[in-house]
């Protein structure tokens, strides 16, 4: 039985079809890959972390400056030191250890009871250290400009690195050396641009009041 010979015109149309066949099959190819691939990229994570992983975390300039605490019974147990306070202000943020007299450079609430210390403000837990005079400590970056220390606490409930939303509990209070008549005490500091500043004029303002003070 002899081959048929396919005349030209129809070996240019049987290419045309094999053609268009194969396109629509890679095309339909592509399509499913590219719609695995958007599939995939709802949960994609585009940039490593650590590459956002600052210690100079963006805080929101309008979340308002709050007390460290929630217990109704914290009261002030040794005041900020401020220069320019009365004889008898002073006099009530001195702190006296072994002989030697030092100015507060916070704030040293107290309570009969155990109570929760929660943090003023958003931020970034930069440093957990225990000191042997100023007891556990927990250092959280607010913003670029501020730090709030956190001591003399008698448990720590984060750890470095953490993000910590405002309000959130860090630890309990606790007893240090320099306070040791004491038992549940939180002793406060806040730094602004390096320089300690007193967290009882702060309180209920913003960060971004705060960063123009």
């Amino acid at each position: 039985m002899k081959k048929r010979k396919l005349k030209p015109f129809v070996k240019q149309i049987a290419l045309v079809v094999i053609l268009l066949v194969c396109a629509i099959g890679i095309g339909a190819l592509v399509n499913n890959q590219t719609e695995s691939v958007l599939k995939q990229s709802d949960d994609f994570t585009y940039v490593n972390d650590y590459i956002f992983d600052s210690y100079y975390p963006v805080v929101n300039q309008d979340e308002k400056i709050i007390r460290p605490y929630t217990s109704n019974n914290v009261v002030v147990y040794k005041s900020f030191y401020e220069k320019d306070a009365s004889e008898e202000e002073q006099q009530k943020s001195i702190i006296y250890h072994e002989g030697i007299y030092m100015q507060n450079s916070g704030v040293d609430y107290k309570s009969d009871d155990s109570f929760d210390v929660t943090a003023a403000l958003s931020g970034t837990v930069t440093n957990v250290s225990e000191d042997t005079l100023l007891g556990k400590t927990v250092e959280i970056r607010n913003s670029t400009e501020l730090i709030v220390l956190y001591q003399s606490l008698g448990e720590v409930a984060v750890k470095k690195g953490d993000t910590i939303t405002q309000g959130q509990i860090i630890g309990k209070s606790g007893s240090c050396t320099l306070n040791n008549e004491v038992k549940n005490g939180l002793h406060f500091e806040m730094y602004k641009n390096g320089s300690v500043i007193n967290p009882e004029k702060f309180y209920d303002k913003s960060v971004k009041d705060l960063a123009n003070n």
